[in-house]
């Protein structure tokens, strides 16, 4: 097998381990429906409208950083790995719906922001860094573990806001005796 195929391959389980581990198959159709950055600053430009009807603006553009290096990874994803649309998907879905989830309580979206904006922060500047290792077929592992943490980092946050989602709606919900 090439490195080129195990790499591959590499990037296709942590999307299958990904995929099984939200334990959601419609959670993960809707993260598919995001493919680009484009569509996370649309919903992020949603959200900030929303937010400043209701005078509860929040400082989004401190995760600008995070999508910024995480646009840089994914050009040198593409570059690099040759990059599916659906493993493309997984980098961009996740953030959107963890913004509109949070988007309605403020201290989760704080702690999603605030978490996003320390990631970019420590996020390595994907084009310099594979400028400088082009040569180096090592570079295909990097980028995978990027991506193998990127994903980590989203099912938890995921996992997290679909227990406090599902548990909202059950604290909301009347009881019939009452």
């Amino acid at each position: 097998m090439s490195s080129y195929d195990q790499i591959q391959e590499a990037f296709e389980k942590a999307k299958r381990e990904f995929e099984d581990g939200l334990k959601n198959p419609s959670l993960y159709a809707e993260i598919l429906k995001t493919t680009t950055i484009d569509q996370v600053y649309d919903a992020a430009d949603k959200l900030q409208d929303e937010q400043a009807k209701h005078g509860h603006l929040r400082h989004l553009a401190k995760i600008e950083p995070y999508l910024e290096r995480l646009r840089a990874y994914t050009g040198v994803l593409e570059t690099f790995v040759q990059a599916s649309p659906e493993i493309l998907s997984l980098i961009w879905g996740p953030i959107k719906l963890l913004l509109q989830w949070s988007g309605t309580l403020k201290q989760s979206f704080d702690a999603i922001v605030n978490t996003t904006a320390k990631i970019g922060e420590v996020l390595p500047q994907f084009q310099e860094v594979t400028r400088l290792f082009s040569g180096n077929d090592r570079i295909k592992d990097v980028l995978f573990l990027f991506f193998k943490d990127i994903l980590d980092f989203y099912r938890i946050a995921l996992e997290f806001f679909s227990k406090k989602r599902k548990s909202s709606f059950l604290t909301t919900k009347r009881s019939p005796i009452s």
